[in-house]
């Protein structure tokens, strides 16, 4: 009988390694041969499958997730979610109440509704100077009449020079008077109509503050969970929910920077995690961050379930084998037997040698041979120290 192990393990260097799942197959071929002779252990090398992989670690998450941050300081008066509700894109997510903030809001509002009335066609301010320009315009008309009359009067010697010279002077006021009604009309107005643009500002802004204590949920989706309560105050920057898709999950990984350059989008991994027990899923690679985490030297990668994950869960730790090369057929010797640099001892009928070899593929128990070393070589396992 013959015994088939088939591992998928780690090849991993700057992480603890780990074997995520083994398959063990039994079948009627040949087993790595050991013989006794001279006290000296023999092994020959086989073909068999050999799969190469690179563990990471990670969770999962829900696509698109972002975190709601308060955007105002206040008070929690109303809730509109709880954990695990759907929403939609703009739907309330919580109310938060700042009285000085509102107080400020009314005073804008009552600010520019002064500001409209005092620009409208019934502003008291531009009525009042309207009637102050009719009356210098009749003031001006009848100090005209008298103007023209009296110089008239003037040539045919029915006035005295002083006379005349009176008279003159009061149209020369009332036309100035009249000049100056109209000006001070388009300062005044020109003036109104800055201030009623002020208003304006300050109410958009007053609304803009007043619309930051509305929290709401930027994308449709699911709340996975709240961070504050009714009643709670809050500042702003505040982390108040997490948000995501609701049934897209992605598994976000973190790769030893030893092994990230072995790392390809579309590779498949074999993904285990606590909250599932022994099950194993499928996924395969995504996406590939390039900047290195300087806490851990990892580098972030994505990856997508297949169709057969269904769990609502996120941020359950994982466990994963990123499987970066399999090669069926392959001819392989257990790792255990291998010394020094990529050498192992080849019995000979009249002594032993060292051999070196091509190494080619390798995961914890097994290394592929790709030359140096030939199928029915005999080699001498070490002994134990």
């Amino acid at each position: 009988m013959h015994s088939f192990l088939y591992h998928i393990i780690t090849n991993h260097t700057g992480m603890k390694s780990k074997t995520l799942v083994s398959f063990i197959f039994i079948s009627a071929a040949s087993v790595f041969l050991f013989s006794a002779c001279s006290r000296t252990k023999t092994v020959k090398p086989e073909r068999k499958s050999i799969t190469e992989a690179v563990y990471a670690s990670g969770f999962v998450i829900a696509e698109n997730e972002y975190k709601v941050y308060a955007l105002a300081d206040g008070y929690i008066t109303d809730k509109f979610v709880e954990d695990g509700a759907d929403v939609k894109k703009g739907d309330p997510l919580f109310h938060v109440e700042n009285n000085a903030l509102a107080a400020r809001a009314g005073a804008s509002t009552s600010a520019y509704d002064l500001a409209k009335l005092n620009t409208s066609k019934n502003s008291p301010v531009l009525l009042d100077l309207k009637n102050k320009i009719k009356s210098a315009e009749a003031k001006f008309a009848n100090d005209s009449l008298n103007y023209i009359r009296y110089k008239n009067m003037l040539q045919a010697g029915a006035v005295t020079k002083s006379q005349f010279d009176q008279v003159e002077l009061a149209y020369n006021i009332s036309t100035n008077d009249l000049k100056s009604a109209h000006e001070n009309y388009r300062q005044r107005k020109a003036q109104l109509d800055v201030e009623l643009k002020n208003a304006q500002s300050t109410l958009a802004s007053s609304n803009l503050d007043l619309s930051n204590y509305m929290i709401r949920s930027m994308m449709a989706g699911t709340v996975y969970e709240t961070y504050k309560e009714l009643g709670e105050a809050v500042r702003r920057n505040d982390l108040v929910a997490l948000i995501g898709d609701k049934g897209h999950k992605l598994l976000q990984l973190s790769v030893d920077q030893q092994d990230i350059d072995k790392i390809k989008t579309g590779q498949p991994i074999i993904v285990k995690m606590d909250v599932s027990g022994e099950k194993i899923y499928n996924a395969t690679i995504s996406k590939i961050y390039p900047n290195m985490n300087q806490n851990d030297q990892s580098f972030k990668v994505e990856a997508e379930f297949d169709s057969t994950y269904n769990l609502g869960f996120i941020h359950t730790s994982v466990e994963a084998n990123i499987i970066i090369a399999h090669k069926d057929n392959a001819l392989i010797i257990p790792k255990t037997i291998v010394q020094g640099n990529d050498e192992v001892t080849v019995k000979t009928a009249s002594e032993n040698k060292v051999v070196h070899f091509k190494k080619g593929l390798e995961n914890l128990e097994f290394v592929e041979i790709l030359d140096g070393v030939k199928e029915g070589d005999e080699i001498v396992v070490p002994k134990e120290k």
